[in-house]
């Protein structure tokens, strides 16, 4: 399970990089396709939802981030199931 956070990048990790490093949201269009997705979450990844919702990214703890992490991990495979590095979450 440990892999699933290891994409997770931490707050301090993502403030090092560099405006040039970043991709724009242009850039990931192209990995995408117009429709709906499916995602089936746990009742406690639904509740880190609402959770980061009405708090903000900034108040969550460690397991707050990882729990959030794997949500996001299984948006982005619903997303593009395609992508080889989605099978590292």
């Amino acid at each position: 399970m440990k892999e699933i956070f290891t994409s997770f990048k931490t707050k301090k990790e993502d403030k090092k990089m560099s405006n040039i490093d970043r991709k724009n949201l242009q850039d990931y269009r192209p990995l995408t396709k117009d429709g709906d997705i499916t995602v089936h979450l746990t009742q406690d990844q639904q509740a880190m939802i609402l959770k980061t919702y009405d708090y903000g990214l900034n108040t969550l703890s460690e397991v707050d981030e990882m729990l959030l992490s794997a949500v996001i991990c299984r948006l982005k495979i619903a997303i593009n199931p395609e992508d080889e590095v989605n099978r590292k979450c």
